[in-house]
């Protein structure tokens, strides 16, 4: 089966050129819901790590308590406040609703929906997700050039999201490595996407700011 490479950009400035907007390439142009993150050489603060835990387990219920238990299958993925709904509404309205109500909660900077309006996926289908997320992850952690430390994964429907903040080379290198793996259908990056120089920064201040960060090197 054809398999597909979504970018969604959410792009600095500098790396805007490159992987601005919304772009669909076929897998073979860069060769070829479950999520995951861990602090040990995470760009992020452990404060915002948390944080980000906190958002999604925060929408996810907002959205239950509003919409209904029964509305969907609604995945929440957080990074740096960035949100990420995947999964499966009823209607258009759901889908909606689900968009603001996330956009209005505590500590969301924007929100990206991804909801397709269908029926609930089936148990047998969010297993084969729950396998494939490792097979990414497996995939992304004997790649040299990235860290899967780096981002955070989510699968539904045989489709793969990634999100963190990485370079333009790392971008590429996450999507083609994603697309590479067998049953995805196609990868979405959400990525921030920042100059090695910044990433730099990032992890200098890590090491001087965040008790957390010389714990974990």
């Amino acid at each position: 089966m054809k398999r597909n490479l979504l970018l969604l950009g959410s792009v600095a400035a500098l790396a805007a050129p490159l992987l601005g907007g919304c772009v669909l390439f076929p897998a073979a142009m860069v060769g070829g819901a479950v999520t995951t993150a861990t602090i040990m050489t995470d760009r992020r603060t452990a404060g915002t790590i948390v944080s980000d835990e906190v958002v999604e387990k925060r929408v996810s219920y907002e959205i239950s308590q509003t919409l209904g238990d029964n509305r969907g299958h609604i995945t929440v993925t957080s990074y740096e406040g960035r949100v990420l709904l995947t999964g499966e509404v009823p209607t258009m309205d759901d889908r909606r609703r689900a968009q603001q109500i996330a956009s209005l909660s505590q500590d969301v900077v924007s929100v990206i929906n991804e909801l397709a309006v269908m029926d609930n996926s089936s148990v047998t289908t969010r297993l084969s997700d729950s396998m494939l997320a490792t097979k990414v992850r497996t995939a992304i952690i004997g790649t040299k050039q990235i860290s899967l430390n780096q981002m955070k994964v989510a699968v539904d429907r045989g489709i793969v999201y990634l999100m963190g903040v990485v370079s333009p080379d790392e971008a590429k290198t996450a999507a083609r490595v994603a697309a590479e793996v067998s049953g995805v259908q196609k990868v979405v990056t959400c990525f921030t996407v920042v100059t090695p120089e910044e990433i730099a920064r990032r992890l200098k201040d890590l090491q001087t700011t965040d008790p957390y960060a010389k714990k974990t090197e």
